[in-house]
């Protein structure tokens, strides 16, 4: 094998369960992770546009939020297995 100066780094996905899911609550199991939820969900879920705001910016912030539950889900899906 020729040596390409990665050798030092061994792929997580070998402890990654057969679905592969565990990334979602390895990522967001740690403070960073943890810090990162916390502030999406301060700047999407817990937040709101003003009576002002266009029906495409209603739609765009919707798809944010879904976005954040979304991630939500599947990090404490694999959390729960």
């Amino acid at each position: 094998m020729v040596e390409n100066g990665w050798d030092w780094f061994e792929a997580e996905n070998e402890t990654l369960s057969e679905n592969g899911s565990d990334h979602w609550q390895a990522c967001f199991d740690s403070d960073a992770g943890a810090k990162v939820l916390a502030d999406l969900e301060r700047h999407f879920l817990h937040s709101a546009l003003g009576p002002d705001a266009s029906t495409a910016a209603i739609w765009m912030r919707e798809g944010k939020r879904a976005l954040v539950l979304h991630i939500k889900r599947l990090a404490e899906r694999s959390a729960a297995d």
